[in-house]
């Protein structure tokens, strides 16, 4: 034992001189090194049973079942503080073994106590926290009594140690002294900890029972769990490996990421954001925000985690300056000469520590860890940060849209496009200065911190360099200013950009009809073509911007070297050049990230205040967006401005005192389950005169207004409504009704007369001048059927049920009531058949009865109705009202207001109403109307004939019946199923895409761009290879004399010319690769938005009908702002970072061969783990990107149907329905962050491997003196700089991969199969198609058409001729064929079998675009375009404005258009909202009549205007089109009563064919259409 001991202390040797007093010592803190030695062991051996307890432990029982592959449920109390100080511990334990080692290396003779007990501590440190870590796993805190009894033994005993060694006068510049202190303090520490989670879980006491996990974990569908897990798996991301190996094995899809976190969800995130708005915006005198109060909101709401990521990011920027230092010190050890070893015990003092070469290269390891966990920490921080602020801005936005009134979109204000914009894009670019905002903090600290360590390094020549950059500061400054203004132009061209896009799709279907296609792409290219000026004019700017970043280094260290020796008179050593050179490159990042971070800026700035502009447009005052978050609106209380001009609301909504509002968000119950009841008897509306605010006015202000008449359901007082509420002009004047509960009433009027303003009113939609509107039942919802039937994209059922509670007895009384039942036989899978954006898989008919039927199943009390009838055929129609309106709706007492222009009606109604010219022209009921007009009364009869009525009851049952014998087809949900998923492709990105882009840009610009990079590149590495020779001379001078001798001769002509001939050559290049890489990125956009805008006009009908419009504009908005602005800039750095890796891999392997040891391993796993990591992250990407579509899918949706929603009052449910969509976003891009952040430290490991592999060997050379000092600090620079841009090079890499996720997007929309379109004819092209048709005739024989190769044909086997100036009525049911008929004569569906001939040529020869213009078509649905009245009748100006004013005369506008400020250059609004539906009827006939084309197609063109507008325009059509073959599909009979011919169609057959006289007096289905008219 005592020989043992004896080798233990180092005395066996016998050449050992050591002093007696000596020898006393040594076996003193040998002594008590071996106490610590087994101590240590002993908590070693003790852990390791422990932990082989706990695993048996947990396969003998079963606790709360967690997934095994997850770890850290439960955290102990101070679990993160514990974490801390265990890093802080191994860090202490690392530097003992190296204090050991260090001192033994300078003794003769070994003593192994000097490092063995540090080397066990070192192993006990890791295995403490390996076994709390186990324990904690477990939640078996009984486990930690372990420590209990380790940390005051190892306290204890190094205490006394301390005592030891102080008492031999050892102080803190002696290392072993220090780090034996610091121990103490840890071990105390870890004691009290222990203690304190001791006494807190009672874990010994009686009672106790272990904690269970969070709820958040006890639900299985969430699985992010980087809040739970331990600090070591948060700061490493090891958690969520499981994902990455589900991924790499098959691909990633969405139902396996789960739910969101409570925390992460948008509705979370957005009361936050709208708590703070609020606040400011009471704050504000003006009750308005600008751009900065939003600001200030944004840091408020989510500023504190931006904060902490600042910290980190300023914690991990400072600690990576000890690089250069670091650097320093090594180069000074490599030319210092080695110190020889002392016979006595020798321990190392701290200077002589950290001047040692190898520990420098430990503690450069260190401080580039430490670098990149908070770097990692940080950049996770603030992109969760952005994530939330991305979400909360979403919601806002949505929710501000739903309370905008309509008149905001009629007017021009806003139009669908900038919502879906300020959706995309502007979130987007706030998201992103969250992201990289912390550097506007950051940078300055780093670049001043830089600055003193440069000063101190080189003198006053530093600061000369250094003022370069500040010279320059002026100048970034300019650009970025100048910058900021082109960025605001450059986002309003995309708006516009985006707006015109939008109307070209929206309106696509009219497009084709009229070929005008090409139009509309000259539209929007113009708008793209404008929005590229502007990004080229801010592409010099950032041509400038690139320039200044990568030459203000390379000129800073060339004045300050070329300068160093005159003002210093000291030769430029290694060890000088290198950590300044390292110093200097710690300003490229900054530098780097500047033109960034301004862009970012600037872009932020800008969306902010279109934001704050958006956030201050005038909400409906009925109902506002904080009243969808808290439910509870107070419409009682109301203050005099809120309703413009006479202190009313525009409706007014109020309730009892001691009354609860109630809420309708919930099936509706209570009245609306018995619609007769009302909800209160009385109301009181309090007027607030003088503008006075609730609290501040005095009972002499407050006026009350008289409450609604008992037994009334409206009333409407003295009313004058406008659209704008800063318009003058009233829409309506003296406007005053009152509607009776329970009674039918019927609003009549020629077009324009103000009907549907009447109803825009009555819902609240306008603005109120003056008088007042009041309800009798407080906030209840109305059914409402606008005009222009709007449909969600959901299936037949959802769209009628419309999220109330099914009942199946109820449903199918509505759809017999609604003449649907044979409709839904037909339809392919039922009523479960998914119905396209906007109907589009529907007719006309059937889209207005869906919308009817919605109103009739709602249990909604009072029902509106606007123009129900006028899309249906005259049988439908008579069937809906007969059995709907006064059905259903009669029988359950359900109070109802219907538009309608069927005059015939007007004598079943309770009440009628009829308009004229904005105002009330007569009211009562039939009879007093009657008595008062006898003159309007027999008018109306006129113009309806109507004298058999039971006869018509009985015909239109017995065609129904007939019609509903037709065969039914399977109904299968799937196959019901029409708006297909997005297109997700699965793997890497196909190289074809890759090579898309760079034909994109143009193979030669491409070798031009590649060509720069590297001659840029090789001209850097050049520029620091002969500083390592001039260095590397300064340290070989043998005295000062000789040095001052030949400086100039030397230094001046050999080393400094050459260094900045080099230099300049570098700033050069670096000027043509900023330019190649500018313009590289807007010639590829250029060329990849032309191609996809051309090419998605030319797509079929049914592509349109399949795919949401959102999800096309997303392509427009989104994906191209990426290709703009992303994959641009993405592109140049990750050049650059290719470039400077293989860089640093060639000087390092030239400098010193070795380094190709360990780098080849290390690169090796370098690519399989980006590999692993790239089969995940395109997954992910693409599911951030198609789940962003349905987002801005639902808004473009709900903006369509606003007034039905609010009149349904479902505001809340499409409001968590955003919620959810964005959410599903949310969830796909934050798992794509925490991979990236996985991949980033992984990286970050691999690169400080290299730096540290790089270090060792230059070191061993150096030390064998085979290496200068100037190649030393050459090498390890490089292996720095590689360690950042390796992580750099496959972050980009991999953004670069999910960037072109865009370019595929696009690329897949460019390629899809167009329309079978010749580009020249088949037959002769010459004098043949010059005046073709020149006739008019028609011929069908044995023609199928079918609207999609997996569907069943429509039309079967049809054989029909038409001779020229025929005009041919045809009728039938919906869904018979007739629309089918038009549209293949078009070639707008597939023509599958058969022959179409017009004029003798077959259809199928000519050009779709010469057919389609030889065509004229009047389409059911009546669509203007935004701009003028006559860009909307002839776009291509081929005609004079006489000709176009005396169209207008036959179309019976000219008067309208006359008293128009503007005449023709009067513009229209988007979606021409400003003119009534009948009103667009006629400007879409009148753009017909202009063509004057042989053959002319009218689809139901007459069904929205009133019966004396169609009698007049019947006349227009026989006069106007004598030289035509008309065909006519029409619901009304009398309108094609006169043609020459009828076909009746049924089935996609034509059953009847003839002369109307002669086939009404037979027993025909003509016939009983006819009779239903009687």
């Amino acid at each position: 034992m005592e020989d043992a001991f004896i080798a233990f202390c180092g005395l066996a040797n016998k050449n050992d001189t050591l002093k007696p007093n000596e020898v006393s010592f040594v076996e003193e803190i040998c002594f008590t090194e071996g106490v610590i030695f087994l101590v240590h062991l002993g908590f070693v051996f003790c852990s390791l049973v422990g932990l082989t307890v706990i695993k048996c432990r947990r396969r003998s029982t079963t606790t709360f079942h967690i997934d095994s592959s997850l770890r850290g449920w439960i955290h102990f109390p101070w679990h993160n503080i514990r974490w801390t100080l265990t890093f802080f511990y191994i860090f202490i334990s690392a530097c003992c073994v190296g204090d050991g080692i260090l001192s033994q290396l300078y003794s003769k003779f070994d003593r192994p106590f000097i490092y063995i007990p540090d080397a066990a501590q070192l192993a006990s440190c890791l295995l403490s926290i390996i076994y709390y870590d186990v324990a904690e796993s477990a939640n078996a805190p009984t486990f930690l009594v372990l420590f209990i009894f380790h940390w005051p033994a190892a306290c204890s005993i190094n205490a006394f140690k301390v005592y030891q060694l102080y008492s031999q006068r050892f102080i803190a510049s002696d290392l072993t002294f220090l780090l034996v202190c610091i121990l103490v303090s840890i071990y105390g520490f870890f004691l009290i900890l222990e203690l304190s989670i001791f006494f807190k879980k009672g874990y010994f006491c009686p009672g106790y029972s272990r904690d269970n996990p969070p709820l958040e974990l006890q639900d299985s569908e969430k699985k992010f769990h980087q809040p739970y897990v331990n600090i070591l798996s948060q700061i490493t991301y090891t958690w969520i490996s499981w994902l990455l190996k589900s991924g790499y094995r098959e691909p990633i899809k969405m139902e396996i990421l789960g739910k969101l976190s409570q925390e992460e969800t948008a509705q979370k995130n957005f009361d936050l954001l709208k708590v703070y708005y609020d606040k400011q915006k009471e704050n504000k005198p003006s009750g308005t925000t600008g751009s900065r109060d939003l600001g200030m909101v944004y840091y408020k709401a989510f500023g504190r985690p931006f904060l902490i990521a600042a910290f980190l990011k300023i914690v991990g920027d400072l600690v990576g300056l000890g690089g250069p230092l670091c650097i320093d010190g090594i180069l000074r050890f490599v030319a210092a000469e080695s110190k020889e070893s002392q016979e006595g015990i020798h321990f190392v003092s701290f200077w002589e520590f950290t001047s040692n070469g190898y520990v420098l290269a430990f503690l450069m390891l260190c401080t580039v860890l430490v670098q990149n966990f908070c770097l990692q920490i940080s950049y996770y921080i603030v992109i969760l940060d952005g994530i939330h602020i991305k979400a909360a801005l979403q919601t806002m936005i949505y929710l501000k849209a739903l309370s905008l009134p309509v008149w905001v979109f009629n007017g021009g204000h806003l139009t669908v496009g900038q919502i879906i914009n300020h959706m995309s894009v502007d979130a987007f670019q706030i998201m992103m200065a969250a992201f990289m905002g912390f550097y506007i903090i950051a940078i300055p600290i780093q670049i001043i911190v830089a600055v003193i360590l440069l000063y101190m390094q080189l003198g006053y020549s530093a600061l000369i360099g250094i003022s370069i950059v500040l010279l320059l500061a002026p100048l970034q400054y300019f650009i970025s200013k100048r910058f900021a203004f082109i960025q605001k132009r450059t986002m309003e061209c995309s708006d516009e950009r985006i707006k015109k896009s939008n109307e070209m799709l929206q309106s696509i279907k009219l497009l084709k009809l009229y070929s005008w296609e090409g139009i509309f792409i000259k539209t929007v290219e113009v708008a793209r073509e404008k929005e590229l000026k502007y990004m080229l004019k801010g592409a010099v700017y950032v041509i400038a911007t690139l320039f200044l970043t990568q030459v203000t280094p390379v000129l800073a260290t060339m004045v300050t070297f070329s300068i160093y020796s005159s003002l210093s008179g000291s030769p430029l050593t290694a060890n000088m050049a290198f950590s300044a050179l390292a110093l200097f490159d710690k300003f490229n990042s900054p530098l780097l990230m500047f033109p960034m971070i301004v862009k970012i800026t600037v872009n932020a700035v800008v969306s902010t205040r279109r934001l704050a502009s958006f956030f201050n447009t005038e909400e409906l005052k009925r109902m506002t967006a904080s009243d969808i978050g808290s439910k509870e609106a107070e419409y009682y209380l109301t203050p005099a401005d809120a309703s413009g001009k006479n202190g009313y609301m525009p409706v007014e909504l109020g309730q009892t005192e001691g009354k609860d509002v109630p809420d309708h968000s919930n099936n509706h119950t209570d009245s609306l389950d018995h619609p007769d009841k009302p909800q209160s008897d009385s109301i009181i509306i309090i007027n607030y005169s003088n503008g006075a605010k609730p609290e501040e006015c005095n009972p002499d202000d407050v006026e009350l207004l008289p409450k609604c008449s008992i037994g009334n359901a409206l009333e409407i007082h003295n009313g004058c409504f406008a659209w704008d509420s800063n318009s003058n002009r009233s829409v309506l004047q003296d406007i005053s009704i009152k509607i009776s509960k329970n009674t039918i009433t019927v609003i009549v009027g020629k077009i324009g007369s103000g009907k549907t303003s009447l109803v825009s009113a009555i819902l609240g939609e306008m603005t109120t001048v003056s008088g007042h509107v009041v309800w009798a039942s407080a906030n209840q919802p109305l059914a409402y059927s606008a005009q222009t039937a709007w449909l969600k994209n959901a299936s037949l059922q959802d769209n009628i049920v419309f999220d109330e509670s099914f009942d199946e007895e109820r449903f199918q009384t509505v759809i017999e009531a609604c003449a649907l039942k044979p409709d839904i036989d037909i339809l392919p899978a039922g009523r479960l058949t998914e119905i396209g954006e906007k109907g589009i898989n529907l007719s006309g008919g059937q889209k207005q009865r869906v919308s009817v039927a919605r109103a009739l199943y709602s249990r909604c009390s009072v029902v509106i109705l606007d123009d129900p009838l006028s899309a249906l055929d005259v049988h439908v129609g008579s069937h809906v009202f007969h059995q709907g309106i006064m059905g259903i709706l009669k029988k359950e007492n359900r109070t109802t207001i219907i538009v309608t222009h069927k005059l015939e009606y007007v004598e079943e109604a309770d009440y009628i109403i009829a308009m004229q010219d904005g105002k009330i022209e007569i009211q009562g009921t039939y009879q007093d109307i009657s008595k008062q007009n006898p003159n309007l009364v027999k008018t109306w009869k006129s113009l309806t004939s109507k004298d058999d009525h039971k006869e018509e009851k009985e015909t239109n049952v017995e065609i129904v019946d007939e019609v509903s014998k037709m065969e039914k087809k399977p109904t299968d949900y799937l196959s019901g199923k029409l708006i297909q998923e997005e297109e997700k492709e699965t793997g890497s990105i196909s190289l074809k895409i890759y090579w898309l882009y760079a034909r994109s840009i143009g193979l030669l610009f491409l070798f031009f761009l590649i060509l720069a990079v590297v001659t840029k590149q090789s001209f850097l590495v050049a520029v620091d290879f002969w500083l390592a020779e001039w260095s590397s001379a300064g340290n070989h001078s043998d005295t000062a004399t000789q040095y001052e001798n030949d400086v100039e001769s030397v230094v001046i002509n050999h080393y400094l010319y050459r260094y900045i001939g080099l230099a300049c050559g570098g700033i050069l290049c670096a000027l043509f690769s900023s330019f190649a890489h500018v313009i590289s990125g807007i010639r590829a956009s250029k060329y990849l938005f032309t191609n996809m805008l051309q090419n998605i006009t030319t797509l079929p009908l049914r592509f349109f009908e399949t795919t949401p419009v959102g999800r096309i504009l997303n392509r427009f908005s989104s994906d191209f702002k990426t290709i703009d602005d992303q994959i641009p800039s993405n592109l140049e750095r990750l050049m650059w970072h290719i470039m400077m890796c293989l860089s640093a891999i060639v000087i390092n392997v030239i400098v010193t061969p070795f380094f190709l040891l360990p780098v080849i391993p290390l690169l090796v796993l370098y690519y399989f783990l980006q590999r692993f990591f790239r089969a995940s992250a395109r997954e992910l990407q693409r599911l951030d990107s198609i789940t962003k579509s349905p987002v801005f899918s639902h808004v473009s949706e709900t903006l369509g149907g606003l007034t039905t929603i609010r009149a349904y009052r479902r505001e809340d449910k499409f409001f968590q329905q955003i919620l959810n969509k964005i959410d599903c976003n949310t969830v796909a891009y934050l798992y794509l962050n925490t991979v990236n952040r996985w991949l980033g430290i992984r990286l970050d490991l691999i690169g400080t491997s290299i730096v540290f592999a790089s270090t060792l060997c230059s070191l061993l050379t150096a030390t064998l003196g085979y290496l200068q000092a100037g190649l030393v600090g050459l090498a390890i620079l490089y292996a720095l700089k590689m360690s950042t841009y390796l992580n750099w090079c496959i972050r980009e890499f991999a953004d670069m991969e999910m960037q072109m996720n865009a370019v595929e997007r696009v690329n897949h929309y460019t390629t899809l199969p167009s329309e079978q379109q010749l580009e020249e004819s088949q037959t002769d092209t010459g004098s043949n198609l010059t005046n073709w048709p020149h006739s008019g005739e028609i011929e069908f024989n044995e023609v199928s058409v079918r609207y999609d190769k997996k569907l069943d044909p429509v039309l079967h086997k049809l054989t029909l001729k038409i001779n020229p100036g025929t005009r041919v009525g045809i009728c039938g049911r919906t869904g018979s064929g007739k629309s089918s008929l038009t549209l293949a004569l078009l070639r707008m569906i597939d023509n599958f079998e058969g022959c179409i001939k017009i004029d003798g040529l077959d259809i199928s020869s000519v050009t779709l675009d010469h057919l389609r213009k030889a065509i004229s078509i009047i389409p059911q649905d009546p669509i203007l375009f935004s701009g003028t009245i006559r860009f909307n009748l002839d776009p291509e100006s081929v005609h004079s404005d006489e000709e176009v004013w005396e169209t207008l005369e036959i179309a019976q506008l000219k008067p309208l258009v006359s008293e128009l400020p503007e005449g023709l250059n009067t513009l229209m609004a988007e979606g021409s909202e400003n003119f009534s539906l009948g009103q667009r009827q006629l400007f879409c006939i009148a753009r017909a009549l202009i063509k004057n084309s042989k053959i002319t197609i009218m689809d139901e063109a007459t069904a929205s205007v009133d019966l004396e507008t169609d009698a007049a325009l019947q006349t227009v059509i026989r006069t106007a089109f004598t030289n035509s073959t008309v065909l006519i599909i029409a619901h009304r009979i009398s309108t094609i009563m006169d043609c020459e011919r009828v076909l009746v169609m049924e089935q996609g057959r034509i059953v009847e064919d003839g002369d109307p006289k002669i086939l009404q007096q037979n027993n025909s289905l003509f016939a009983k259409l006819v009779k239903g008219t009687k």
